[in-house]
């Protein structure tokens, strides 16, 4: 039976008004089960925790992170001329729900309810339409992707600390509870950092000089290519300034979220979640801790995320060679007749006026890199090999009471207001939650 396609509650929040949920979106934190326990809005909802189904968090995850079809790459695709070097930039054509740099999407999601933690795995999904979604029945596979892409890592919620500095105090009561699904987008810092060096060492008419501005100033591993005319010395770029460029796709994702929560007519809010340095021991990263360093280095979950570094690769020639081999490999997007997709009308003549890298380039982007990797013991060299975020958003069903106790009409719109007629089918499906654990309780 179709479970988007259909489904009057999923029309409804997939032709919700833009500007609305834009303007209608607030945290709400008021879920069920919760409790405020002093203060002027002291408050116990009598009401049992109520979890979020498959198709609700099928919606939400795939709004956040999910395949949107082909971006366009509307730009030059010329051999170097002097004068311009964009023509290689672009790392995939499968486009997600969020912007990112080139391309690259090296963000993915890791969301954890009541039964479990999971990572939603979508940066090596392909798709050859400009549309995903393009009709209402296309809209079904929403949830067979959300199931077929999630990974389970855990059979619980990531456990931490319920306390200063872990988390903030005032976040504790409702954060991470039962009944609520908690939303973290994880960086993969190493995939379009790679790129991101092939690119402007790669300048047509000169390519940056690297320059280590921690360490004296000296080139990063990459003197030799100033020597062979690669590199400019007249453009120097700081190594501190190079490693930044996906530190905004967690705040896309999250605002996807939250605004398809209002859509939904869902509660949640995006928070500061749990210190990054505690959730990566929690869920399960794998850690390395460099010389000197404070705190380990998240480098990868085995067999799910995993860097573009050691231990994942034998060293970073390794790991560059397999960012150049997804352009221009036997199945790289820039390869001809490897049948991969692009949006263009006419794929042989635009993959035959795609610049290929040089040898020298390559070269130099390797020594670049092991130069970071053997001066401070990780890649890159300031960044998390992966990027836990500091912040995360939840979703849950609201105690409507609550706002009506405390506040005056408008704290809530419609679509929340709804919600329950509208999904579950019932005003108050909280009842048939107690019904089946008064059920369970005398077997």
């Amino acid at each position: 039976m179709p479970e988007i396609a259909g489904n009057d509650a999923a029309r409804k929040a997939w032709n919700y008004p833009l500007f609305d949920a834009i303007f209608n979106r607030r945290s709400r934190r008021m879920s069920l089960g919760a409790e405020i326990p002093a203060g002027a809005t002291k408050y116990k909802s009598e009401k049992p925790p109520m979890p979020l189904d498959d198709v609700e968090e099928a919606l939400l995850v795939q709004a956040g992170t999910g395949i949107s079809g082909m971006n366009l790459s509307d730009l030059p695709y010329e051999k170097p001329d002097g004068k311009s070097a964009s023509g290689n930039t672009m790392i995939q054509f499968t486009g997600r729900t969020w912007a990112s740099p080139c391309g690259s999407h090296g963000t993915e999601l890791i969301y954890f309810n009541d039964s479990g933690t999971y990572v939603v795995s979508l940066k090596d999904c392909r798709t050859d339409r400009l549309r995903q979604y393009e009709t209402e029945g296309d809209r079904e596979g929403i949830v067979s992707s959300f199931r077929e892409n999630r990974i389970k890592i855990l059979d619980h919620r990531p456990e931490h600390p319920r306390e200063y500095p872990a988390m903030l105090s005032f976040n504790v009561w409702d954060s991470n509870i039962e009944g609520s699904t908690v939303f973290l987008p994880v960086i993969n810092n190493t995939w379009q950092y790679i790129n991101g060096l092939l690119l402007v060492c790669g300048w047509a008419d000169g390519g940056a000089l690297i320059i280590d501005d921690l360490n004296g100033d000296v080139p990063a591993g990459c003197e030799r290519w100033v020597a062979e005319g690669l590199l400019d010395a007249n453009r120097p770029l700081p190594l501190s300034q190079t490693d930044m460029g996906q530190s905004v796709e967690p705040a896309f994702i999250l605002q996807n979220i939250a605004l398809a929560e209002q859509a939904m007519g869902l509660g949640g809010w995006i928070h500061a979640g749990v210190n990054p340095v505690v959730l990566a021991e929690s869920i399960g990263f794998r850690q390395v801790t460099p010389p000197g360093a404070l705190f380990a280095n998240p480098v990868g979950i085995d067999g799910v995320l995993e860097g573009y570094c050691p231990p994942y690769y034998k060293d970073m020639d390794a790991a560059v060679d397999a960012v150049v081999a997804e352009k221009f490999g036997r199945d790289g997007i820039y390869t001809p007749d490897a049948g991969r997709e692009a949006p263009f009308l006419d794929k042989n003549e635009f993959i035959a006026a795609v610049p290929r890298y040089s040898d020298k380039l390559v070269q130099c982007v390797k020594d670049i890199a092991n130069y970071i990797y053997t001066t401070y013991g990780r890649f890159p060299m300031q960044v998390p090999t992966m990027g836990i975020s500091n912040v995360w958003c939840q979703a849950h069903h609201l105690d409507l009471d609550f706002y009506d106790k405390f506040y005056p009409a408008g704290a809530y719109s419609q679509s929340q207001a709804e919600h329950y007629e509208t999904w579950h089918g019932s005003a108050r499906p909280w009842e048939q939650l107690r019904k089946r654990e008064l059920a369970g309780a005398t077997r």
